[in-house]
């Protein structure tokens, strides 16, 4: 099987303290992969390095043999789901899964069919005019989790 994710001697400081050090591991395409560990111990930094939302001290992120380790967040084939969620208090569900697809252009029925293909996805089919401020926490999770599948990312 094919290398999706490469991590070569990942290495991240914070003036003397390494938050990361020496982390190596390859991760197959289609593979489930479940970073597990105490608190303090890197988990949420290399999650960080690898969406880009840090930079590694040393080492190297290969995404399919390219070199990301200095690629920004934004121009990465992947979506992050944030801890704390990062839903939109002021929108609906549907804007929220739809937003990313707003930003790359897409309107209509096209993004309709998309958000509600997302939601469907994460067993939420029609919650999309439901205020966010009005759900569970499980249905939030899903709803950002929606939002970063519906994007499709290719990691």
């Amino acid at each position: 099987m094919a290398i999706a994710i490469e991590i070569e001697n990942v290495v991240r400081s914070y003036g003397p303290v390494k938050a990361v050090d020496g982390v190596s591991l390859s991760i197959a395409a289609g593979e489930f992969f479940t970073l597990l560990g105490s608190s303090g111990c890197g988990k949420s930094t290399l999650l960080k390095i690898i969406g880009g939302f840090d930079a590694p001290t040393s080492g190297r992120i290969a995404f399919d043999g390219k070199d990301m380790s200095a690629v920004p967040a934004n121009r990465r084939p992947v979506n992050t789901v944030f801890q704390s969620l990062g839903l939109f208090p002021h929108m609906t569900v549907a804007r929220n899964v739809g937003y990313g697809l707003k930003l790359r252009g897409l309107s209509g029925g096209a993004l309709d069919r998309k958000v509600e293909d997302a939601l469907d996805l994460v067993e939420l089919s029609g919650f999309g005019p439901r205020d966010i401020n009005l759900l569970s926490g499980g249905q939030r999770q899903r709803v950002a989790l929606a939002r970063a599948l519906v994007m499709e990312p290719g990691i």
